[in-house]
């Protein structure tokens, strides 16, 4: 199926939040745009930089209201721990976890957990799990993007996140073979984390040959809702899911 068949659900960020409430502070003291500043700070590409997907534009209304309350976010895929860092400075009462398939323990602190995982391995995962424990306010993918790892670590551990909490995929992107080639699509693409997303929009169910068939029970029962965004003309897709 190709991008143009897609039915692709973009909301207007005006329309997510207005005016969040943050404890912590009053309303008038906070400049929005400070997610992307410490992104372009510490030159994740989540910001604005020469390869920016500007994905923090996007977040910043999601995860504002969290800021003073968040404990526990979890990101997969550390590299030099650029949005490790981005984190830390934003949501400053939470601790930070990390899984890559390099070790990253150089980046370890009072705050800073990292952990060496395979992604698409769940006993791997569960390994992780077992260590460090759930309810997570956040969990972001920015790992290998292919098929296989964005699926399988979606099936598993969105049960891990706290009710109300986030689930990110970034870089969907990879989903379409006109950008980039490889990643694990079939060559009808029937296989792509996109149109996995696009399946759930369109009829709230989570199809995946990647998952078993509990955790696509749990997914499409405890999902509330997701949002697709796109921009860099389809280059730089990311997708938000919100547990109930």
């Amino acid at each position: 199926m190709r991008l143009e068949k897609l039915t692709v659900l973009v909301i207007a960020l005006s329309l997510v939040l207005s005016a969040p409430s943050t404890p912590g502070y009053a309303d008038s003291e906070y400049k929005f745009g400070e997610l992307t500043a410490l992104a372009d700070k510490y030159g994740t590409d989540k910001g604005t930089g020469s390869s920016g997907h500007l994905f923090t534009e996007v977040y910043e209304y999601f995860f504002l209201p969290l800021k003073y309350t968040a404990r526990k976010i979890l990101e997969i895929g550390i590299a030099e721990g650029a949005s490790l860092k981005m984190f830390q400075d934003y949501f400053p009462n939470a601790g930070y976890y990390g899984i890559d398939i390099e070790d990253s323990s150089r980046l370890n602190s009072d705050t800073v957990k990292t952990f060496v995982a395979d992604q698409s391995d769940r006993k791997q995962l569960k390994k992780f799990i077992d260590v460090h424990g759930f309810n997570f306010d956040i969990i972001l993918d920015d790992g290998g993007h292919t098929m296989e790892q964005q699926q399988v670590s979606f099936g598993y551990l969105f049960r891990y996140l706290k009710p109300g909490g986030y689930y990110i995929i970034e870089d969907v992107h990879t989903s379409i073979p006109e950008f980039l080639p490889g990643y694990g699509k079939d060559k009808n693409e029937a296989n792509t984390t996109l149109v996995m997303i696009n399946n759930f929009i369109r009829n709230g169910k989570i199809k995946s040959r990647y998952m078993t068939a509990e955790e696509k029970k749990y997914l499409t029962g405890n999902i509330a809702y997701c949002n697709l965004f796109s921009r860099n003309k389809g280059r730089s897709i990311t997708c938000i899911f919100k547990k109930m």
